[in-house]
């Protein structure tokens, strides 16, 4: 627990956190990178004032869905272990270029 008796956010044991903010519509990173096999945490941060997400796709196939928030505020989304590959990270509120990026795992 956190100074002030908030919970610190859980972490799969052993998972990276990888850090991605929208602001002005845009993703603050094109590029994220995660370890082949084991679970991660995407802690976003939405300095937006309209709802946001990240979701996960290889191909068409959606992976992922995290859900919706409001910002400006923050939030973790826990992803299950992926194979190695090629994925896409995307908005599903907006899916232009400037909010979709590839996540390499590996």
């Amino acid at each position: 627990i956190r100074a002030g008796g908030t919970p610190a956010p859980s972490v799969p044991a052993g998972g990276a956190v990888l850090n991605l903010t929208a602001a002005n519509v845009a993703f603050d990173k094109k590029d994220l990178e995660a370890a082949a096999g084991q679970p991660f945490t995407i802690e976003m941060t939405n300095n937006d004032a309209i709802q946001h997400n990240v979701a996960i796709y290889q191909g068409d196939k959606a992976l992922f869905h995290g859900a919706l928030f409001m910002g400006p505020g923050k939030t973790s989304y826990v992803i299950d272990a992926l194979p190695p590959g090629e994925y896409t990270f995307i908005c599903d509120v907006h899916p232009i270029p400037a909010m979709t990026g590839k996540l390499t795992v590996k």
